[in-house]
């Protein structure tokens, strides 16, 4: 990979890991077997087809840094045995919370929870090289070249890394971005919940359920996303929040991006905030279309591209300076009340004799004790996690927030037929 220079985007994210975590992960169960041997290879197959699997940030003074090649080994593998069905929880839980030495790299690496008939392959990235799509194709090239090595070799040609600022229909910034981002940020914030070991929960929604919860939504006239947004918002305030809840709502660049990036590794996601009312004044579902309202307003075009473009601002402000500001930022206050990341993970189940049976995403991006959500759509299921620094709270929350989710999908329809 010919070296080159970090986008605004990924220098804002290279700062905040210099003093925040900014570790992403998927887990793969994987039916089937292999050995250290065919994973390395594997491994070293992917990392030819995505170089974002081994890089180091090459740092030229407090404002200048690029991504290299460069004496950068294959990413760490390692080989566990698995002692309960649940192992890679804890697994995950210690991975998330080891930061990734960008001077060094890599800025990946994976560990192997081996058991009867099975393994789950859990890949760590740090947020500068991935986002929960791109992720997925790694696992997805692994397994391709476990398969069928010499087929993934000869055939898969190696991904160009364009990052998303430079795909921008409109790159330059404009101070109204600024202001734009100012008026969504505007009275949001909340003292930071007490910060303690990070903690790590999952579940899943089987295949009549998901299709269940989909169907219904449908009816509804609402999203996944905006019953989520209403679960958690109704969930908070069960347990004494004010009103309304600040949630954190993941967005996928790609579809608004001059030129489509592939399927290749790499950061093409923002996030925007919106209020949803958490009080039980409305029906949940009427709450759920208002905020299926609210994302499809901030999904439009000229609603996202401020949020990247306003980056190219923050260039002037050298590396160190910006990291201790995120730092200090977040200590003070949490601008989210929960995250919600929902991703559709568009790859095969089966490969050759290898089949993905679950599939679950991770975050661990703040330390303000809020809840960093994900929900993978795979396979006609659903699988979600929640990760916190404050684990008692954000398993109470996750599970009220589920309780009403299902009620709302149970109860009769509340739309005017």
């Amino acid at each position: 990979m010919k070296p080159r220079r970090l986008s605004p985007t990924e220098r804002l994210l290279w700062a905040a890991g210099e003093k925040l975590p900014v570790n992403g992960a998927l887990v793969g169960r994987i039916r089937g077997r292999t050995t250290p041997a065919q994973l390395r290879e594997a491994l070293s197959a992917a990392r030819t087809h995505h170089p974002l699997l081994a890089v180091r940030v090459a740092a030229s003074g407090p404002w200048r840094a690029r991504f290299t090649t460069d004496g950068v080994p294959d990413p760490e593998l390692r080989i566990v045995r698995a002692d309960s069905p649940q192992s890679w929880t804890a697994i995950l839980e210690e991975e998330l919370k080891r930061p990734f030495d960008t001077a060094t790299g890599p800025l990946t690496r994976f560990v192997v929870v081996e058991s009867d008939g099975s393994f789950d392959l859990v890949a760590i990235c740090h947020h500068l090289v991935i986002d929960g799509l791109s992720v997925s194709f790694v696992l997805r090239d692994l397994l391709r070249a476990l398969a069928d090595p010499t087929s993934f070799t000869t055939s898969v040609p190696p991904a160009v890394t364009v990052p998303a600022d430079d795909l921008l229909p409109t790159r330059r910034a404009d101070p109204l971005d600024l202001l734009r981002v100012a008026r969504m940020l505007r009275g949001a914030g909340r003292t930071p919940r007490p910060s303690g070991q990070l903690a790590y929960a999952a579940w899943s929604m089987d295949a009549a359920e998901t299709s269940s919860v989909l169907t219904r939504c449908r009816t509804e006239g609402a999203t996944l996303q905006g019953l989520l947004c209403a679960a958690f918002a109704r969930a908070h305030a069960d347990l004494g929040h004010p009103s309304p809840v600040g949630i954190a709502v993941a967005a996928d660049l790609r579809r608004i991006l001059a030129a489509p990036p592939g399927e290749t590794l790499g950061l093409y996601a923002t996030s925007f905030l919106i209020p949803v009312d958490g009080l039980a004044r409305h029906d949940l579902w009427t709450v759920a279309r208002s905020s299926t309202t609210d994302i499809r307003d901030r999904l439009r075009p000229e609603q996202l591209l401020p949020l990247v473009r306003v980056n190219r601002l923050l260039r002037i402000l050298p590396r160190k300076t910006l990291s201790a500001l995120l730092r200090r930022s977040e200590l003070k206050r949490t601008l989210f009340d929960v995250s919600l990341s929902n991703v559709r993970v568009p790859i095969p189940v089966d490969y050759g004799p290898l089949r993905v049976e679950s599939l679950y995403l991770a975050a661990h991006t703040s330390v303000s004790g809020a809840p960093l959500v994900c929900v993978a759509g795979f396979d006609g299921q659903l699988f979600l996690s929640v990760t916190s620094t404050d684990g008692p709270h954000a398993t109470e929350l996750c599970t009220r927030a589920m309780s009403h989710l299902r009620a709302a999908v149970r109860q009769g329809t509340s739309r005017a037929r």
